[in-house]
């Protein structure tokens, strides 16, 4: 891509960024209620009581469904003699046929409500297997902005992760069954009406997946406060997720791993760094991530780590002020818009370092620099993030891929 043409995209986009800052900061957006705490399954199902819903559909995944965890949920639902189904066919990156499968399974049951338990890709799919199942919508034709303009039955999204702050966000992603290319859903009828942030889910998660999960958190949070879409809420949402992640990860990686309090600050840190998204949207760190995954397998929250701290060099170099006043909503100290930017970042490296989230050499080809660039300017321009700094040069952007990962170059 030349430079000028590399030059004049970039110009088009930021202003396709600017036209959609309204609609971005105003869209009326639905917050779930939301129940937190180590007894919050029981107080779930006072409300299902209180809704007179009784003939649920739990959708998880084949692997969650054995684990002693899930019976969390089963034995307070048993408990108070409520009806529900299990699906748990939800796979790693659902496709249509598994939300077909699930929309099946709803119907079957004479469904009243559903309530998915799970990670990411548990909350995805049941946000469109609920809102096709009562509505009658075709989910293959429900993928982009807001073609499900009806809500489901009542939504219940018990996160299992402290990470993607799904159970928040008005979008779904799902695969092609045959390409496994992915498809966004985006509707704010997607949003569910209750959340269950039960920390003791999380007790027996890895250190790895906590410390990747927890990065994701941290990105969706300075992402989202660093957006030209974030409005004063979503700021102080992204400020509350940012100081609990500082303050918890390094303990629920470590020594709290069996802490309900650490693990509860983790939870909350996530749902509130998700509702910050929702709102303002990401950046460049999740559109490297994605290529990241897409081209290596790379989890998608190391991926965000490990594109986190090279970001935040390049807008500290380009456009230090948001960071600066995000430095002082932290209380990260400087003597300039600078030092306050660079210290943001080194927290970020420093927290990185701590629970063990750092690129190593060769994880990618040189050879698919180019390819990757494309898909991230594509999605950056297209979506569109409203991000503080670009890219001057499509050169640049190669090199800013290439050093993340090996020594830059001589010349």
């Amino acid at each position: 891509m030349k430079t000028d043409t590399f030059k004049i995209k970039r110009t088009l986009f930021k202003q396709y960024a600017k036209l959609a800052k309204p609609v971005f900061k105003f869209l009326p957006i639905p917050i779930a209620q939301q129940l937190s705490g180590d007894h919050c399954m029981s107080e779930m199902v006072t409300v299902l009581q209180k809704k007179k819903v009784n003939r649920p559909v739990i959708i998880t995944g084949k692997n969650f469904s054995k684990r002693p965890e899930f019976d969390l949920l089963t034995d307070a639902l048993e408990d108070a003699n409520v009806d529900y189904y299990l699906f748990n066919g939800v796979t790693p990156d659902p496709t249509f046929n598994v939300v077909e499968e699930g929309i099946a399974a709803c119907m079957s049951h004479r469904f009243d409500s559903v309530i998915t338990i799970g990670g990411g890709s548990s909350m995805d799919a049941a946000k469109v297997i609920n809102t096709c199942a009562q509505n009658g919508y075709n989910p293959r034709k429900t993928t982009g902005m807001f073609k499900i303009r009806k809500k489901g039955a009542f939504f219940v999204a018990i996160p299992t992760t402290a990470g993607t702050g799904s159970e928040a966000t008005i979008a779904s992603i799902i695969s092609e069954d045959d390409t496994h290319q992915k498809k966004q859903v985006i509707s704010t009828a997607l949003i569910p009406d209750l959340v269950v942030l039960d920390p003791r889910l999380m007790l027996g998660i890895p250190s790895t997946l906590t410390a990747a999960t927890g990065m994701d958190a941290l990105t969706h949070a300075i992402e989202a406060y660093l957006s030209g879409f974030a409005t004063p809420e979503s700021e102080q949402r992204s400020i509350d997720a940012t100081k609990l992640i500082f303050e918890f990860l390094p303990h629920a990686v470590g020594d709290g791993a069996s802490d309900l309090v650490v693990r509860q600050k983790m939870a909350e840190a996530s749902h509130l760094a998700g509702l910050a998204i929702t709102r303002a949207s990401v950046g460049w760190v999740h559109a490297l991530a994605h290529q990241l995954g897409a081209f290596y397998g790379i989890p998608h929250g190391l991926a965000c780590a490990i594109g986190l701290p090279p970001v935040l060099t390049m807008y500290a170099e380009k456009a230090p002020e948001k960071m600066s006043k995000m430095a002082d909503q932290l209380g990260i100290a400087g003597a300039t818009e600078w030092d306050k930017a660079y210290g943001l970042r080194d927290a970020v490296v420093n927290l990185c370092q701590q629970i063990g989230t750092v690129p190593e050499p060769e994880m990618i080809q040189v050879e698919d620099i180019p390819e990757m660039s494309e898909g991230l300017l594509r999605e950056c321009y297209m979506s569109p993030f409203a991000v503080p700094a670009y890219f001057d040069s499509e050169g640049e952007l190669h090199t800013f891929i290439r050093e993340i990962f090996m020594a830059p170059s001589e010349d």
